[in-house]
């Protein structure tokens, strides 16, 4: 009986779990395939003066964050604690937080994550959730208006 459990064990469960170890570093990789973003909504919202004209010239990064959300603090501390390995550290950083309409100090989301900013901006929920497609926590790398990259909570 041992030597059969032992047997299983080598042949079908120490493979899967070598499968799953090597394949690690490829799964957020193909978490950011389906990350989209509404280029056209950013576009308008640019134009608009709903969001900074800024972020559409040379290489920006920006993150669209709710103050609330977990993710998105968890988000912003890796991103503050990798920008220098993502050669980010000098590229001007804008913040976007959505709900403007709801009254809240943002200062205690910057103490919990440490992370620093050089523009922070507000925009509505319905334009934030457009240019996001309904999914954030989300950094985007822009050069001259165009997402390079594209991070979410798993792939950053």
């Amino acid at each position: 009986m041992a030597v059969s459990f032992k047997r299983i064990i080598l042949s079908r469960v120490l493979p899967g779990i070598i499968f799953i170890l090597l394949a690690l570093p490829f799964l957020n990789a193909f978490c950011a395939f389906d990350l989209k973003v509404n280029r056209e909504a950013l576009e308008q919202a640019v134009a608009d003066g709903k969001l900074p004209s800024e972020i559409m010239r040379g290489t920006q990064v920006v993150c669209f964050y709710s103050m609330i959300c977990p993710y998105c603090e968890k988000n912003a501390r890796r991103l503050e604690r990798t920008r220098s390995l993502l050669h980010f550290k000098d590229t001007p950083l804008t913040v976007v937080f959505g709900r403007p309409d709801v009254p809240r100090d943002p200062q205690p989301f910057f103490d919990a994550t440490g992370l620093e900013y050089d523009t922070l901006t507000y925009a509505d929920q319905d334009i934030f959730l457009d240019i996001v497609c309904g999914k954030w926590p989300l950094v985007l790398v822009l050069k001259d208006g165009r997402a390079i990259h594209k991070f979410t909570y798993r792939g950053l």
